[in-house]
């Protein structure tokens, strides 16, 4: 649910410097929603990652795209070269043509007097080459002297910055930084900072579901391997990165759930799954002993509880995925113990008991009772590295799929 501006007073969080998403931007009361990571209030232990964020006539919006060259580059701009290795810089110096690996295009009111600048921090006018590779080069004034200047390598990118409006809010998805103060309990942004997302729908089938999955490295193991098995049945997206241990999904669901009561985000079904983080335990290996669990069997279930009250305000489809197994203690540091996910899983099904519309996909079981992963219960690591391994539990889990819609 969207918090009104009467939500918002009283919450004191400095977002200057906060980076999010933009939601619901309105241009008439100019303002939007900003869905950033969790902070947790350490008096309330209460977190909050919605927060509504003001301009004024004043704010100055700048948009930044990222790509891998000098495309759209089309006048002469003050573009900034960080971070030269020492022959190239070294190269510039003297005058000569030198290479670079990242670069920024400045917006015409941008401040260089930020900028960092010496030996092998170089800020110029830069033309460019319409007749270069890729319009990866061009020439840079830097003392008097125009210096040929060539974008390479595989991780190459230009930053290109120009001035933006209120009104690009509307159109398309946009991330955010944001630079501002509080002002009689509001947020009012002074500069942001716009960069262009990717819309979702562009690669959706729209007559198909939409299915998010949220879970750690396991699901990343078998991303591919489910979403290859959905092709044509199912919308198949998963949560960027790994979502850790379940006070990790609690301070981060609704940033994965995005928008969804915008036409065309919404999901279908929701599969979910933590623990291999919250059950591992420190051992110490002069004693032999075993210490506490990451994130306690009750904080588990209590983070769990709170993550389901936030997935059902979607109306998709709930689907918890067990916890798959630890095949042999590995006790080293913070390590996992042998069967440790049995215990967990137990007290996640204590916790979906009280919510008998969540479906169970028990990819646990599956792995426990296939002789398909006799070698892999020989070892101690957690994860599917053979794609064999990966096609068959990224199968299963879109079987569970396929059956939940």
């Amino acid at each position: 649910m969207i918090k009104t501006e009467g939500q918002e007073a009283g919450n004191n969080e400095d977002l200057n410097g906060s980076q999010g998403k933009i939601f619901h931007a309105d241009i008439t009361n100019r303002r939007f929603e900003l869905l950033k990571e969790t902070v947790f209030d350490p008096k309330t232990n209460e977190g909050r990652s919605r927060h509504t964020v003001y301009w004024t006539d004043q704010t100055r919006f700048v948009k930044v795209v990222t790509q891998n060259g000098f495309a759209g580059v089309d006048k002469p701009v003050r573009v900034h070269f960080p971070n030269l290795k020492v022959e190239n810089a070294d190269l510039a110096a003297a005058g000569q043509p030198f290479v670079v690996t990242e670069a920024t295009a400045l917006a015409p009111d941008d401040d260089a007097g930020q900028l960092k600048v010496d030996r092998n921090n170089k800020l110029g006018l830069f033309t460019l080459d319409p007749a270069s590779p890729k319009l990866w080069g061009g020439t840079v004034e830097l003392e008097g002297q125009a210096v040929a200047v060539r974008l390479r390598g595989p991780n190459a990118q230009v930053a290109v910055r120009t001035i933006a409006r209120a009104s690009d809010l509307t159109s398309g998805f946009w991330s955010v930084k944001l630079s501002g103060q509080r002002i009689d309990d509001r947020f009012v942004a002074s500069t942001m900072e716009i960069y262009p997302l990717e819309d979702p729908r562009v690669i959706d089938n729209p007559s198909l579901p939409r299915v998010l999955v949220i879970g750690d490295s396991i699901s990343m193991n078998y991303h591919e391997a489910a979403k290859a098995a959905l092709k044509g049945i199912a919308n198949y997206h998963r949560i960027e990165g790994n979502g850790g241990p379940a006070d990790r999904g609690l301070a981060c669901v609704e940033l994965w759930l995005g928008d969804y009561t915008q036409e065309g985000l919404h999901w279908d079904l929701i599969q979910f799954n933590h623990g291999l983080h919250d059950l591992k335990q420190p051992y110490d290996s002069e004693t032999g002993q075993w210490g506490g669990h990451q994130v306690p069997i009750e904080d588990y279930k209590r983070s769990l509880e709170q993550i389901i009250q936030a997935l059902k305000k979607t109306g998709a489809v709930l689907a918890w995925c067990t916890t798959t197994p630890v095949p042999n203690s590995s006790p080293s540091g913070f390590a996992r113990r042998k069967d440790e996910d049995l215990i967990f899983n137990e007290a996640a099904r204590e916790v979906m008991r009280r919510h008998p519309e969540i479906r169970i996909h028990d990819v646990n079981t599956f792995i426990r009772q296939s002789s398909a992963f006799d070698n892999w219960r020989q070892g101690t690591d957690v994860h599917f590295w053979g794609q064999a391994e990966q096609a068959l539990v990224g199968q299963e889990v879109a079987r569970f799929i396929r059956e939940g819609l």
